[in-house]
């Protein structure tokens, strides 16, 4: 490399690093966050969350706009730059240099939060255990054969008039309709031109799933599909839709088969058991003051207790488990947990602590400097 390519490529990374660039970046993410604000009232919070904050791009009809995460990537990057190739690298400046590194830590914590933060609950009945962690928002298709899952299908990768891609197994799964919020009606209501050559069977046999306009609040939607199973003991016409009472089953090439559709979930490395729920009552009412769940923690040969309370919730392994509602019946308790995981839950505290520190040394160096001069 040249001197003369060397001057350019300093010169590009000097532009950069100008301290202009925040001036201009800081206006634009609060018109994106007052834009957001506005549009949740008609969009709903997921979705305004999803297309302002949560996207690299913001479509403005068919204009592209840079989304939150584009606009807070390029902030980080401006801010790493100016620290590492153009800070003032002397004692009397150490705490600036400090404080900018704190906000620095700031801005690349949130920026990993936002990117690899997921959320989701689990579900536990009183003396059960479980390793599994439900999604709140993300659906799939999943395929088991002899109680072992083989494959999980999202459901944002399902195709009308598509084939999934089931190499290897004796029956063919085409999916004939999607809907992001489905209408439940009865079958001879409902004409539906591609299933006229595929008998309808459990469910479908008296249920038909039509798309509608999505809710406005995603919790509201019931997304759903219909789909036809070809080289089986029992083919035909069936439909899945979010919390569908039970599994489909059936036999192909002497193997046995179970489809689901519902809530993405995933696999903890550990599991938790409920040992006991306890829902604590006003005095003289039946409201609920607070509740509590007593759980133990079964990571391999290791177990031990803990006490889930609406404000004390356990930290384990990155997760967080937070008790959030409860299902009570003749039969069971039940304790509803809400799970976070949080790869970038330590850069507050780290960022924080370092502006702290930064802004005492340079109080101190500025007290001491001017002690000096008089």
């Amino acid at each position: 490399m040249n001197g003369t390519t060397r001057t350019h490529i300093w010169r590009i990374l000097e532009i950069l690093a100008q301290a202009k660039i925040p001036f201009y970046i800081l206006p634009a993410l609060m018109i994106l966050l007052v834009a957001g604000t506005i549009a949740q009232a008609e969009m709903g919070l997921y979705a305004a969350q999803s297309k302002f904050f949560n996207a690299f791009i913001l479509w403005a009809g068919p204009i592209p706009l840079p989304g939150g995460y584009t606009l807070i990537g390029i902030l980080s990057f401006n801010l790493l730059l100016k620290f590492i190739a153009f800070s003032q690298w002397s004692r009397a400046k150490s705490g600036i240099i400090l404080a900018h590194l704190g906000a620095l830590v700031l801005l690349i914590g949130g920026l990993l939060t936002a990117l690899t933060a997921r959320e989701g609950f689990m579900v536990i009945a009183e003396g059960a255990q479980s390793p599994f962690v439900y999604d709140y928002h993300t659906r799939e298709l999943m395929i088991y054969e002899k109680g072992h899952l083989l494959r999980a299908i999202p459901f944002g990768d399902l195709k009308n008039d598509a084939d999934t891609a089931l190499k290897g197994l004796p029956f063919t799964l085409q999916i004939l309709e999607t809907c992001d919020h489905c209408k439940i009606s009865r079958r001879e209501e409902t004409p539906q031109a591609f299933a006229a050559d595929l008998t309808p069977q459990g469910m479908a046999t008296f249920m038909a799933l039509s798309p509608q306009p999505p809710e406005k609040e995603q919790e509201a939607n019931i997304p759903g599909l219909s789909f036809g199973i070809r080289g089986s003991d029992a083919d035909g016409l069936y439909i899945g839709f979010d919390g569908m009472p039970e599994p489909i089953e059936f036999n192909a090439g002497n193997r046995d088969y179970k489809i689901i559709f519902g809530k993405q979930q995933r696999l903890l490395p550990f599991a938790l058991k409920l040992d006991d729920f306890r829902k604590i009552d006003y005095p003289g009412s039946n409201t609920a003051r607070g509740y509590e769940s007593d759980v133990r923690v079964l990571d391999g040969k290791a177990e031990w207790k803990a006490l889930i309370e609406m404000n004390a919730p356990l930290r384990y392994k990155g997760y967080i488990f937070y008790q959030s509602d409860f299902e009570q019946n003749a039969m069971s308790e039940i304790t509803i947990l809400s799970v976070v995981e949080n790869k970038g839950r330590y850069f507050p505290y780290i960022g924080t602590g370092i502006i702290a520190i930064g802004l005492l040394i340079q109080t101190a160096l500025s007290f001491r400097t001017r002690k000096r001069k008089s």
